[in-house]
């Protein structure tokens, strides 16, 4: 039986494409992905995935900006958004734990990228993670300005917030051999509170619209 391809009256592929394609690609990395076996495994033709994508890279890059996209622009929303410092730093950390529960896929590929040290990793940073460090900073800043969080370089400190989310997502199924009694699920429910915990100050807070004197 022929394998379907592109005409102006055939059914859209890309999804099904996009689906095998971010799987194969999040447990083989890039290189370890021929478009040969995308274009099996979908049931399409090597042309059909070409008609949609220009290369292999162009489908990879697509995937990837599509994952960090749906993430950082949440991230921003939260940023923009109402609600104090603390409440914006719960709902960061909620934005990344929803969208691992969603497609955890997705969030291997983008974790597979990074640590292969892709080149697409690269443009990731400079497209998408360098905006969302930006919102995240805007958010740890007012906490800071209001006392609520400690004076930590507000340059760094989104980096250990999301490195802390980041390692608790790729960790939590080994939570309970790392620490019996202890199970992952219940590290990712606890996780906004142990980031704030550790952002927190003790000293009391400033109004906001008053000045620190």
């Amino acid at each position: 039986m022929a394998r379907p391809v592109k005409t102006v009256d055939s059914p859209d592929y890309r999804a099904k494409i996009d689906q095998v394609a971010e799987t194969l690609f999040a447990e083989r990395g890039y290189d370890g992905t021929p478009i040969r076996e995308i274009a099996e495994q979908t049931g399409v033709t090597k042309a059909l995935i070409y008609h949609y994508y220009q290369s292999k890279e162009a489908l990879y890059l697509s995937l990837l900006e599509k994952e960090a996209a749906t993430v950082v622009t949440r991230i921003e929303a939260v940023a923009a958004g109402g609600g104090d410092p603390e409440q914006k730093i719960r709902d960061v950390v909620q934005v990344f734990l929803d969208r691992y529960r969603i497609d955890p896929q997705g969030f291997r590929l983008v974790q597979r990228a990074i640590d292969d040290h892709s080149p697409a990793a690269h443009t990731l940073a400079e497209r998408w993670f360098s905006r969302a460090h930006v919102a995240m900073e805007a958010i740890t800043t007012e906490g800071i300005d209001r006392g609520i969080f400690k004076p930590l370089p507000s340059g760094a400190t989104p980096f250990v917030i999301v490195g802390i989310i980041i390692h608790a997502l790729r960790a939590n199924r080994l939570m309970d051999r790392i620490t019996p009694g202890f199970s992952g699920p219940e590290v990712l429910t606890q996780l906004a509170e142990l980031v704030l915990a550790l952002l927190r100050t003790d000293r009391p807070p400033v109004s906001k619209g008053k000045k620190k004197h």
